[in-house]
């Protein structure tokens, strides 16, 4: 299978082989922003996938979510087509938006982030998977207030609630971590790395779990 990707002029194109690794609907505010839409949705390919050609533009604009990842977001300098975003903690990673490929048969995205921030005029498909990360706002606060006792505790009962919602198994275990509760904290980010790569890799770097750090248990969750 190949697919050509393509700014709004057709300056900046992509060649990709392949299917996507994901696709995902983003509904952050940002995205929307960044779109003109009501949302962004992007598809996931190795950088052995794609090749591009033409001209492009970069803006960088840093994650509020907990890691801070940086997010590169490259565009055509003609005409301003967004087109492709990569991130440095993912160098063999590349994100192409849905819309540059101008195709109605593209594969449907299998998940939706930001929930909190959807339209509610936008309906999605019961099959799609959802992310809330506005859950934790309340409870940010006493993390930031070095309560993490209290903001495990308010943590654990999200968890109960919304249960498929791996980022709060990661936090939980954050604060279960500089708190002192060892196995509990092992016990969530094990939960949290069930469900997504994505916190092995960030609890490599994450200070929050350094009271842990040495424990035979975290080291053999998250290997360097």
């Amino acid at each position: 299978m190949t697919r050509e990707a393509a700014c709004h002029c057709g300056q900046l194109r992509l060649h990709v082989t392949g299917e996507p690794q994901n696709v995902s609907i983003c509904n952050c505010l940002p995205c929307q922003r960044r779109t003109g839409s009501a949302f962004g949705v992007q598809a996931g390919f190795g950088t052995e996938q794609v090749q591009i050609t033409g001209r492009f533009n970069d803006f960088a604009r840093i994650s509020d979510e907990p890691d801070h990842r940086e997010g590169i977001f490259h565009f055509c300098p003609d005409c301003g087509s967004s087109v492709f975003c990569t991130a440095a903690a993912e160098p063999d990673h590349i994100g192409v938006f849905v819309g540059s490929f101008a195709d109605p048969s593209f594969p449907a995205p299998t998940e939706s982030g930001y929930e909190n921030r959807r339209h509610p005029w936008v309906g999605l498909p019961d099959t799609i998977q959802r992310h809330h990360p506005g859950l934790w706002d309340d409870v940010h606060p006493l993390y930031e207030a070095g309560r993490y006792a209290e903001a495990a505790d308010r943590g654990v009962e999200l968890i109960e609630a919304h249960p498929e919602q791996g980022y709060l198994y990661y936090n939980v275990a954050c604060c279960e971590s500089l708190a002192g509760r060892t196995d509990a904290a092992i016990a969530h980010l094990r939960h949290a790395i069930g469900m997504g790569d994505f916190a092995a890799q960030m609890a490599a770097q994450d200070s929050d779990f350094d009271p842990i750090r040495d424990e035979p248990a975290f080291k053999d969750l998250v290997r360097p």
